[in-house]
């Protein structure tokens, strides 16, 4: 199922070109194939779930719990006990960064993610964002446009790479410059985990 961080339209603007229509699945393939491939790369899934889900943790005893991206909390349970948000007494949590998305810290006055193996449960909306980023949406272009530039051999290239299991062309320096500026894209986006 295709994510939204590239269209075939976008990729037809790229490439100034009209993609016939009986091409439509193998280009949609593509797209899907790069997108999985971004989300591999960064660690990160760029569009939220629509509806919230719970994720299990283990709490440490104190009074941080490092979460997955998320763009909406809905509820947090210590040992079947919901704690609330927003509350800066020892029984409730913040969400962090404060003032930008994803969240991905809960932290309370109190050491209230006591110790436990996965005993802590997190009810939200799991995503980067809401809507992809515009430049991981020209990141994806770029790449689905290069699988398009390799699989047209007529065709000369001024280079190759390879994005997962496809390899790629560019046409063009431009081309080639912002396949180059897509992959720093990807590593300013890469999620690390200790």
């Amino acid at each position: 199922m295709l994510k939204g961080y590239t269209t075939r339209q976008e990729v037809e603007n790229y490439l100034l070109i009209t993609i016939d229509a009986s091409f439509y699945a193998q280009v949609d393939a593509w797209i899907e194939s790069v997108e999985a491939y971004i989300d591999r790369r960064t660690g990160r899934n760029f569009v939220a779930d629509v509806a919230a889900s719970v994720r299990k943790y283990d709490g440490d005893g104190s009074n941080i719990q490092l979460i997955d991206d998320a763009v909406a909390i809905t509820k947090v349970e210590v040992d079947d006990e919901e704690i609330v948000p927003d509350s800066s007494t020892e029984e409730g949590y913040f969400a962090y960064p404060a003032n930008d998305l994803p969240k991905t810290k809960l932290e309370t006055d109190g050491n209230l993610f006591a110790q436990g193996r996965q005993n802590v449960e997190v009810t939200a909306k799991w995503g980067y964002s809401v809507a992809v980023p515009t430049d991981i949406k020209r990141a994806a272009t770029v790449f689905v446009a290069g699988i398009i530039n390799f699989s047209d051999e007529g065709k000369g290239e001024v280079s190759s790479e390879t994005i997962g299991a496809y390899s790629v062309s560019y046409k063009t320096t431009q081309e080639r410059d912002d396949f180059n500026r897509a992959i720093e894209t990807l590593k300013a986006y890469k999620k690390f985990t200790f």
